[in-house]
């Protein structure tokens, strides 16, 4: 299992994108999700694969709430299945998002849980 990302919501994409450009990072890559109505941007460091994912919800303009803001961590994993199924066995919580296909229709599969404390986890099959 690889640690890949942490993701956070924002209010202006661009804002954020600007700033931790000048903190050194790079815009990796984008994703426009229609069916969850929200963009996603990816800011890495150069030459390295850890990266902040910028979630904007679009049409959601005012401040996020310190715990509405976090989105999750996300691990990369070999087997989606049974790394879905040691979590959940080691105490995670069910959200309701077992492994399947990616919501773009193209990309990893997925799937999510939640820890103890009710943080999100991604598992990322790629």
């Amino acid at each position: 299992m690889r640690f890949t990302h942490v993701a956070t919501r924002t209010r202006d994409l661009d804002a954020a994108i600007d700033f931790y450009k000048a903190l050194g990072l790079e815009l990796s890559r984008t994703h426009e999700l229609e069916r969850n109505q929200a963009t996603l941007a990816f800011m890495t460091r150069p030459g390295d694969d850890f990266s902040i994912e910028f979630v904007y919800n679009w049409g959601k303009d005012e401040p996020y709430d310190g715990g509405a803001r976090f989105g999750h961590f996300a691990f990369d994993v070999e087997d989606l299945e049974a790394a879905y199924a040691e979590l959940l066995a080691a105490g995670a919580a069910d959200v309701g998002r077992p492994p399947a296909e990616h919501p773009t229709g193209s990309g990893p599969r997925i799937a999510f849980v939640a820890d103890p404390d009710g943080n999100s986890i991604e598992l990322i099959e790629r």
